[in-house]
């Protein structure tokens, strides 16, 4: 009995001391972090050491995170500084880069039950931030994205620009949404028979393009179609292209083109005219359950082609090039750091360092993943802490 006592007395101080280290430990690190007031005055991101990554935690309420947590690391992973960023306008960052100008990336935000009327732009080159307000809306109208292609820079509204609210039908679930081309500062309201998706909004003559989901079918499946928003007389117009149990999803857009796929794995090619052509694209690889992901499974590398995931529950994801020049062709890659049991999320390329971010996740742990952008070889595995909560990387 004496000895048992003993056991739990030395059990219960060794978790004390334990404990005590972490948090001696944490309360170092805190200590020992800058503090920056606002996103904008991070003027330190060009004195970073070679071969160093600013890693970047957003601010998250839901994880009581009160402030954008920066690491700065090397490449092997381990911690060289961190920097706690106080900013009320930044929290958890999608980022979307466009072929045309890839120095620029457009930044939207996710997670919270918040409407804000403001983006950001963040300038590779410069390494700094930029808050674009959005101050022609007569109510809170939020960006929900702002991927999008061509020369005007779209965006998708959480609510109706109209009204200010999302004006649900209580009978069908359906409700509306705004499209804004900030570029001409007007905004178009969405029918309740199609709700946008988050896939990118293209700009095609003298329209809107749009992916969304209507009336559910008898199966209880959404139908999908894209919208085509005219923007001169604002009235949307819908396509299915024939397919009546199809789901669609806008992946890219040029100045002659809308490139559409399907989750078949069909391409449709839309011109100005509305013909279109259809192309079974990924006939070089086995029936996929997904062949488009709504965030971070395409990136543009050039004005052609795009890094683009698919993916099967047996095997896993495949990483591949979808090229649009012409005829749309996949051709899958076999890149041993692509596993199986990993899901992956495409940040963006710097062109200027020749490399591409990717995060890889399991769930519990993940990766850095730097690639090259021309061989797209691995350059540097990182290991990283909290791999769901990192959204943003910059390198010196």
């Amino acid at each position: 009995m004496k000895k048992t006592f003993w056991i739990f007395v030395v059990l219960f101080i060794s978790t004390v001391v334990s404990v005590s280290a972490y948090l001696v430990n944490q309360s170092d690190e805190q200590k020992n972090r800058i503090v920056v007031n606002g996103i904008e005055n991070l003027t330190f991101m060009n004195e970073i050491s070679e071969d160093h990554y600013l890693l970047f935690y957003p601010s998250d309420s839901r994880t009581s995170q009160e402030f954008t947590l920066v690491k700065e690391v090397s490449n092997t992973g381990k911690t060289i500084k961190e920097y706690e960023v106080h900013d009320d306008t930044i929290r958890r960052i999608n980022v979307h880069q466009k072929p045309t100008n890839p120095n620029e990336l457009y930044i939207s935000f996710f997670g919270e039950a918040v409407i804000e009327n403001w983006y950001y732009i963040y300038d590779i080159q410069k390494r700094s931030f930029e808050k674009v307000d959005l101050p022609y809306f007569k109510y809170d109208t939020g960006v929900d994205h702002i991927m999008h292609y061509g020369s005007d820079v779209l965006l998708q509204n959480l609510v109706s620009h109209k009204t200010g609210d999302q004006n649900l039908n209580e009978e069908t679930g359906d409700f509306q949404m705004s499209i804004t081309n900030d570029t001409e500062q007007k905004s178009y309201e969405t029918d309740y028979k199609l709700v946008p998706l988050w896939s990118p909004l293209l700009k095609l003559g003298n329209k809107i393009i749009y992916a969304g989901n209507g009336e559910e079918n008898n199966l209880g499946v959404a139908k999908g179609a894209i919208g085509l928003i005219d923007r001169k007389t604002s009235q949307t117009v819908y396509m299915d292209f024939g397919q009546k149990s199809s789901q669609f999803y806008t992946v890219y857009g040029t100045e002659n083109y809308a490139y559409i796929i399907t989750n078949k794995g069909k391409i449709f090619v839309l011109n100005q005219d509305l013909t279109f052509k259809e192309y079974d694209t990924f006939k070089s690889v086995p029936a996929q359950d997904s062949y488009f992901t709504d965030s971070s499974g395409t990136l543009l590398i050039d004005q052609d082609r795009a890094l683009h995931f698919v993916y099967s529950e047996q095997n896993g994801p495949v990483l591949g090039l979808l090229s649009f020049k012409g005829e749309p062709s996949f051709s899958p890659m076999d890149k041993p750091y692509i596993q199986l049991d990993m899901n992956y999320r495409i940040l963006y390329q710097d062109a200027k360092q020749d490399e591409i971010y990717m995060i890889e996740s399991d769930g519990e742990k993940g990766n850095l993943l730097v690639i090259d952008h021309k061989t797209f070889d691995l350059v540097y595995k990182i290991p990283i802490e909290y791999d769901h909560l990192l959204d943003f990387v910059v390198k010196k």
